[in-house]
């Protein structure tokens, strides 16, 4: 019996760091499920048929119905974005790129429900995100882009230039680059690459900014930026 008991409590110990160590809400979810049920056979097989249905009914059922709900009624966040290559784009297996990542570093730890919309110019979406549409911007915005407009979260520094007679953008400048462009840029000012926030989203906007300095004080934010720049 204490056999038994001991890999009972070993048993809830996995299912503790498991849970612990899950990457979303929706994962813990299941693996709790997962190890309540096993605990429930568990006790029938040693012959504790209450004990077992007590565990199953109430701490493996009604459990997952409280948090099952609860992930309902989880932050839905509106997420426009314009399709800068490098920074957020779409691909076959879904979005990706710089932005895109470090999106879903902060998306990991709080666990929301995001929904992309795609914009197909910056006034656009800057529009949406003033009117309070979505919640949050991304696609290679500046701090010129939303000065005297809306909030911007500084995350990368950049560089503007003139070229060809129009400002652009580092990024934009290497994108040109890469398509067999010769530009002749003459370099402006510095600047900084943002997530343009809406008015309304106060929360997601604290979320943002320390998920930004976890990531940066990791030294997540090179290796990303390593990959795509």
């Amino acid at each position: 019996m204490s056999f038994v008991l001991i890999g009972i409590s070993s048993l809830y110990l996995i299912s503790a760091m498991i849970v612990l160590s899950s990457k979303n809400n929706f994962q813990s979810v299941i693996w709790f499920g997962i190890m309540g049920s096993v605990s429930a056979v568990i006790m029938m097989i040693i012959g504790a048929p209450d004990v077992a249905m007590t565990q199953f009914s109430v701490g493996v059922a009604l459990v997952l119905i409280v948090y099952i709900m609860a992930l309902k009624k989880q932050r839905r966040v509106r997420l426009g974005f314009l399709a800068v290559p490098s920074m957020i784009e779409e691909s076959p297996s879904g979005l990706r790129g710089l932005e895109w990542e470090i999106i879903q570093l902060v998306d990991e730890k709080e666990g929301y429900h995001v929904e992309p919309v795609k914009f197909s110019s910056k006034e656009e979406a800057l529009k949406a995100v003033e009117n309070h549409e979505v919640d949050l911007i991304c696609g290679a915005f500046t701090e010129d882009d939303v000065s005297g407009r809306t909030k911007g979260i500084p995350y990368l520094e950049t560089s503007i230039f003139i070229c060809n007679g129009e400002e652009i953008d580092f990024v934009r400048l290497k994108h040109l680059s890469r398509n067999a462009i010769s530009p002749t840029p003459k370099f402006l000012k510095k600047s900084s690459y943002v997530f343009v926030i809406s008015m309304n989203s106060p929360d997601l906007e604290r979320d943002i900014y320390e998920g930004l300095n976890e990531i940066s004080s990791s030294g997540n934010i090179e290796k990303i930026v390593g990959r795509y720049l």
